[in-house]
């Protein structure tokens, strides 16, 4: 395996599990997650029925990701996407609510997520992967 080869794979597994993670442990306790993150959007001007809907479908769009990135192959590819996507929207209410420190966290996800997608078309990449 190239180093090319192992850093993809590293990033892969590091994303995957942080993404179905993020899913996995959320759904146990949802309703108690999306009244705690909820919360904090009250001042901001997005409607407290599109936060709630988000939060509470959040949860499994993580988990989502995570399993399509570990997967690999095409579903990593789209996994990735959906993955700076999601990050995007995030950081999006993120901002609205002025938590900068939160939104540097959020960024450094869109950056390991352009680095991923970024990474499968490196030279001497596996097609089987």
């Amino acid at each position: 395996m190239s180093n090319n080869q192992l850093a993809q794979l590293v990033i892969r597994i590091g994303l995957g599990i942080n993404m179905l993670m993020h899913g996995l442990v959320r759904i146990p306790k949802l309703n108690a997650f999306v009244a705690k993150t909820g919360a904090g959007f009250a001042n901001t001007l997005l409607p407290p029925l599109l936060t709630k809907a988000f939060l509470f479908t959040l949860p499994f769009i993580e988990l989502a990701i995570g399993v399509l990135i570990l997967v690999g192959g095409q579903f990593g590819k789209w996994g990735y996407l959906l993955g700076g996507v999601l990050m995007s929207l995030l950081l999006f209410g993120t901002t609205l609510k002025e938590d900068w420190s939160g939104a540097g966290n959020q960024l450094i996800y869109v950056v390991a997520f352009y680095l991923a997608l970024r990474g499968l078309d490196s030279p001497g990449r596996s097609r089987f992967r």
